[in-house]
């Protein structure tokens, strides 16, 4: 910053609080600096507390791990043909496309099945392909309902 033709005053910055303030004489004359120049101003500076790692709360270890509810969805299927899935729910829990879900019983065993969008009259229908081997290896009755529980974060029917 220019003061006049032959002098300049440069603030150099040494921490984001304080600054050098400079000036220089570009002619060789007497300079005299007007008082609010010799004081300088220091702004207050907030203490920074330090925390090392041993003033920190100690984390509780986690026994066993706990699913969360909002996971996992109930579904019902009555034994035909279609083994249908409401549109509603479908389309809610992102079964609305063409996608692999595994079906696992109790005593570990699986089965391969895949969401199908059909559709009847511009309407679309979401069913549950593959569950032919399923119903026969489980010898679940015609027009009888079984359960499950559609856990979204595996993409798989749990069977009880």
């Amino acid at each position: 910053m220019s003061i006049t033709d032959h002098h300049l005053v440069v603030f150099e910055m040494v921490d984001l609080r304080n600054y050098d303030l400079s000036v220089f004489c570009c002619k060789p004359t007497l300079l005299t600096l007007p008082p609010e120049l010799h004081d300088t101003k220091k702004e207050p500076i907030d203490e920074v507390i330090e925390v090392s790692d041993h003033d920190l709360p100690k984390p509780i270890p986690v026994v066993g791990v706990e699913e969360n509810m909002d996971d996992e969805v109930p579904v019902v299927f009555r034994v035909d043909n279609h083994y249908r899935l409401k549109k509603k729910l479908a389309q809610l829990h992102g079964l609305d496309r063409k996608m692999d879900l595994i079906i696992q019983d109790s005593a570990g065993l699986s089965w391969n099945v895949s969401i199908g969008v059909e559709h009847s009259q511009g309407c679309p229908r979401y069913n549950v392909s593959g569950m032919n081997h399923f119903v026969r290896d489980k010898q679940l009755e015609w027009d009888s309902e079984f359960h499950m529980v559609y856990v979204k974060s595996k993409g798989m029917l749990i069977y009880h």
